[in-house]
């Protein structure tokens, strides 16, 4: 059994008495060349030879190795209500995410505890979404029982009959009330792309762009750029910065969304960043003096010291997503584990541990201030985001990396 520590003040740590069997996945599991945890993997399922958004042309100015951006501290969830007895003795879990730090310190946080508080054996896995195809292609099982995906992959995969319907006591919750799921998509945590900028003399000189208008505006506020080498954020970006409401981005103008980006293509060059890393590392290494950027990893660098700000303002609300395969073996396990992963005392520890923002506004009673402002869903965040158009992209998500990936490339449409 597990000793338990009071749920309050949180976080609190879990003493294990029976360690969870838990082994970790081989390295090689993960998808060669992939630069991103997102958006290649619903390209990659549809077999087409998309790959230039994980594996484009070396950067023409070596960018120096990234500022180091760890998520902090691994913090076990604590004492979590409902939990904490042997109803999975016996049986065996197979979770699978990206496959990058995010997973490292998500088996640390939430998967360990999970084993321990509930007796099952845990077994990790990198999303291989070929090798899910192949399982259906030749009748076998799914070799994973839960996957943590894009919402957008999620949605495709609902509508082509691959995924698993949830529990009613899932799709059901009233407490989820930041980021919507499905019927076949539990919100696993939320971020959000954000305007990030370097932090020195100019913010009293010319002050810092607010909108993705300002940030287009070379004269106004001169300097080097850096955006993501993908169409997502990129192209809703590039929309606002040449005046499209936030309110009308969707549907996606892709023509006018490349007529921005030639707008400023002159100020960015070569810093198309691929890594979150990458992003917060030019900023902070003077290498560019504006960007998009994961706002998690801006927190992360600000904790390492680096002089890295950003604005919630027109930034882009994203979430990733629970999935159980259908046909999977564990079906059930895989139900209360994506409960037990989206409570809020497991929700809190994510987001103290990675900076990953709630998806149940209950979690922020268990978080102090300064980590509260540092998420996407906190109050005060929340309501200047824009939030993803889900269905348009997972409809149109490989037209819009194809039109990207044309211009950057300068081939014909």
């Amino acid at each position: 059994m597990i000793a338990r520590a009071p749920a309050a003040p949180y976080p609190s740590t879990v003493a294990e008495v029976r360690p969870p069997v838990y082994r970790r996945p081989p390295i090689a599991l993960t998808p060669p060349g992939r630069s991103t945890r997102r958006r290649f993997l619903g390209v990659a399922a549809a077999g087409l030879g998309l790959g230039l958004l994980g594996c484009g042309e070396e950067d023409l100015i070596d960018p120096g190795p990234p500022v180091p951006t760890p998520p902090r501290a691994a913090t076990p969830v604590g004492a979590v209500a409902g939990y904490g007895d042997d109803r999975w003795s016996g049986r065996t879990l197979r979770l699978a995410a990206y496959g990058d730090d995010i997973q490292d310190l998500m088996e640390r946080v939430v998967w360990q505890p999970f084993a321990a508080a509930t007796g099952c054996s845990v077994e990790p896995a990198v999303v291989d979404l070929s090798r899910l195809a192949a399982d259906r292609a030749e009748g076998r099982a799914p070799h994973v029982d839960a996957m943590l995906v894009d919402a957008p992959w999620a949605q495709g995969a609902s509508e082509r009959g691959e995924l698993a319907p949830l529990d009613a006591a899932l799709t059901g919750r009233a407490d989820l009330d930041l980021v919507d799921g499905t019927d076949f998509a539990q919100p696993a945590f939320a971020y959000a792309m954000v305007n990030a900028y370097r932090r020195d003399e100019r913010d009293s000189l010319v002050g810092v762009p607010r909108t993705w208008r300002e940030w287009w505006d070379r004269q106004r506020f001169p300097g080097d750029r850096t955006l993501r080498k993908d169409a997502l954020g990129t192209f809703e970006f590039a929309l606002m910065g040449v005046g499209v409401a936030p309110s009308d981005l969707y549907p996606l103008d892709l023509e006018r969304a490349v007529d921005g980006l030639r707008a400023i293509s002159g100020r960015i060059v070569d810093r198309w960043w691929e890594t979150g890393s990458q992003a917060v590392g030019w900023l902070a290494r003077n290498r560019a003096d504006y960007g998009s950027a994961w706002s998690y990893r801006v927190a992360a660098a600000q904790a390492n010291g680096a002089a890295v700000e950003l604005v919630w303002d027109q930034g882009l609300l994203l979430a990733d997503v629970w999935v159980v395969p259908a046909g999977a073996a564990n079906a059930d396990v895989a139900m209360d584990f994506a409960r037990y992963a989206t409570r809020p005392e497991t929700q809190a520890a994510l987001a103290v541990s990675a900076g990953l923002s709630p998806v149940t506004s209950d979690a922020f009673a268990r978080l102090d201030p300064l980590t509260t402002a540092t998420l996407a869903t906190a109050p005060r965040n929340l309501p200047k985001l824009i939030r993803q158009d889900v269905a348009w992209w997972a409809e149109n998500e490989i037209h819009a990396n194809a039109a990207f990936n044309r211009w950057l490339l300068g081939t014909p449409s």
